[in-house]
C-alpha cells in the first residue's frame, strides 16, 4: 500500500505514493501518459494486499465469502472481497483489495488479467514440486517486510501463510514456528527461496546458521533485481 511497480519485459520501476493511496490516481495517469497508444498488447494486474487464503474448490461457496478471511481480523472499510479460481490445482483463492484502488485500475488501464500474488506464487510452487522426487519443501518468498510461507508434501500443499517481518529475528522465528508445528527434522526436508535477490542476503545467510543446504528457484533476471525496483523481487518476472 506504498506505492506500485511498473513491470516491462526490459523494465522495472517501483513508484511510491507521494500521498498515500489517494496520490494512486494522479500517479497511475501521469505514468500511462508518458506511454504512447498502443505500446502495449495487454496488461495484467497483479494485487499485492492482505489478508488472502485459499479455499478447497469443493468446499468453497460465494454466498460466505467473509467466512474465509474471519481468522484474520476485521477487513477494512476501505477494502472488498474476491475471489479468483486455480483450476489446476482445485483451490479457490480469496482476498481483499483496496476498492478505490481497484476502481481506478480498471477506469485507466483496462487491464486483460487480474490476479492476486499469491496465485502466481501458488502455481509457480506446485510445479517446482512437481519436478523434485516427492519429500517435503519448504518455499520461502520474501518481499519488503513480507513472508510467505508454503510447506509441500509429495507436491501437496500442508501449509500457507504470509506473515509481516522487520528483521533476521522475527524471519527465523516464522520459519522455525512452522518447522516445530509439523515436527519436523532437519533431515527431513528442504528449503527453497523463490529467487536469489541481493536485498535480502542476511536472512539467507541467518538461515544457513540453523539448516543447510538451502537451495533457490529463480524466474528469469531475478537476481538483478533489488527492492528499490520491486518490493517483490521474485514476482517482477512471474506472469499469470
Amino acid at each position: 500500500m506504498n506505492g506500485f511497480s511498473f513491470c516491462t519485459p526490459s523494465k522495472t520501476d517501483f513508484i511510491p505514493f507521494t500521498d498515500g493511496p489517494d496520490s494512486f490516481k494522479t500517479l497511475l495517469q501521469e505514468l500511462v501518459a508518458f506511454y504512447p497508444k498502443h505500446t502495449f498488447a495487454a496488461t495484467q494486474v497483479v494485487y499485492y494486499s492482505q489478508p488472502s487464503t485459499f479455499v478447497p474448490t469443493p468446499l468453497f461457496d460465494a454466498k460466505v465469502l467473509p467466512s474465509y478471511l474471519r481468522f484474520y481480523g476485521e477487513i477494512e472499510k476501505s477494502h472488498h472481497l474476491d475471489y479468483e479460481e486455480l483450476e489446476e490445482q482445485a483451490q479457490i483463492q480469496v482476498y481483499a483489495l483496496p476498492t478505490r484502488i481497484d476502481a481506478h485500475l480498471k477506469e485507466i488501464i483496462v487491464p486483460v488479467y487480474t490476479c492476486h500474488y499469491n496465485s502466481i506464487l501458488y502455481r509457480n510452487i506446485s510445479s517446482i514440486s512437481k519436478e523434485l522426487d516427492g519429500g517435503t519443501q519448504l518455499y520461502i518468498h520474501l518481499q519488503s517486510k513480507g513472508l510467505d510461507l508454503y510447506l509441500v508434501e509429495k507436491s501437496t500443499v500442508l501449509f500457507q501463510n504470509h506473515f509481516k517481518i522487520q528483521n533476521e529475528d522475527e524471519f527465523l522465528y516464522y520459519v522455525f514456528f512452522v518447522v516445530e508445528q509439523y515436527k519436523l527434522q532437519a533431515e527431513d526436508f528442504q528449503i527453497y527461496f523463490l529467487g536469489e535477490i541481493p536485498s535480502f542476503k542476511s536472512y539467507y545467510q541467518a538461515i544457513k546458521q540453523y539448516h543447510t543446504p538451502i537451495q533457490f528457484k529463480e524466474n528469469t533476471l531475478t537476481s538483478a533485481i533489488d527492492i528499490d525496483q520491486h518490493p517483490a523481487p521474485f514476482m517482477a518476472q512471474s506472469s499469470y
